[in-house]
């Protein structure tokens, strides 16, 4: 395995069906917005038309996350519920929390898969489902990681038949050095870091660098400030944090989970009142179910 970070890559996104897209993204934001852990339909279709969708479509896009299992449904009297699944819960805990690295025990956890191309929606819900779990595609066919998720894998992939097929193992690499080139490689650390510069000028607009947060870019609308939003919360899904010793320097998961951070207090200082008020207007407001902390 000495040589496996020379072998090219075929391109390493999961389809389309599972790529988080920009309305499943403000759908799933309306939940942060309000600190909510359940939202009425109604509701996220008043917060959402503010982005500029239409009922139907975001109606159309709540029926695809249910089947996705990024959300959770249940009637209540005449409006649809809706809760984030536990797992997109489990990210946005792990995103909001403390930086809690991994540690490096001087072996890479495996998923080692064979799907072929007729059963391609079954490898990208497979690469889908491990990337959430923290691993990443050290060349096709292989994802690394540094915690064993087996069992979590196992629950939330369907059955796998016949000629499809995946285990899990673990690598032990020659050297750190090794795991190093490894899991720049498995990673993307070169792209991640070429993604930062775009994103540190877009953010010190809005908040003269840095300096006076909410002051920059007068008249920001909504939708445009989502643009961003969008592109920040996009690269943190993507990049998880690594462990210290096989990193060197600052990760770029770290800076743009800082980034996450500054687009949040972007959020409260411009947008806050504005969805809390769009909420308030929704004849099913007393059906929101608050996170204690609001």
């Amino acid at each position: 395995m000495t040589s496996v970070y020379d072998v090219p890559k075929r391109r390493t996104d999961v389809g389309d069906r599972y790529r988080m897209t920009r309305v499943s993204f403000d759908v799933i934001s309306a939940f942060g917005c309000l600190q909510a852990s359940g939202l009425p339909g109604p509701v996220i279709v008043s917060i959402l038309s503010e982005h500029g969708y239409s009922p139907s479509s975001v109606h159309n896009q709540l029926v695809r996350m249910v089947h996705r299992g990024i959300l959770r449904s249940e009637r209540v009297g005449r409006v649809s519920m809706y809760r984030l699944s536990e797992h997109i819960l489990a990210g946005f805990t792990d995103i909001a929390g403390d930086h809690v690295f991994p540690d490096y025990e001087g072996r890479l956890h495996t998923i080692v898969y064979s799907v072929p191309e007729a059963s391609r929606g079954l490898r990208d819900r497979l690469q889908y489902i491990a990337r959430s779990l923290g691993y990443g595609q050290l060349r096709p066919g292989i994802l690394v990681g540094f915690a064993d998720h087996t069992a979590q894998l196992n629950a939330r992939l369907p059955e796998v038949a016949d000629p499809s097929w995946y285990e899990t193992a673990a690598l032990t690499p020659a050297s750190v050095e090794a795991a190093r080139r490894m899991t720049f490689r498995a990673f993307e650390l070169g792209t991640a870091l070429a993604q930062l510069p775009p994103l540190d000028e877009r953010m010190n607009a809005l908040s003269a660098n840095g300096s006076a947060p909410g002051t920059g870019c007068v008249g920001l609308s909504l939708s445009s400030f989502f643009d961003l939003y969008f592109d920040v919360a996009r690269e943190v899904m993507a990049h998880p944090l690594l462990p210290e010793v096989l990193v060197e320097g600052t990760q770029p998961a770290v800076r743009f989970r800082e980034l996450m951070n500054q687009c949040n207090l972007e959020y409260y200082l411009r947008f806050d009142q504005l969805i809390l008020e769009c909420a308030g207007s929704s004849s099913s407001y007393d059906l929101i179910e608050w996170l204690p902390q609001r």
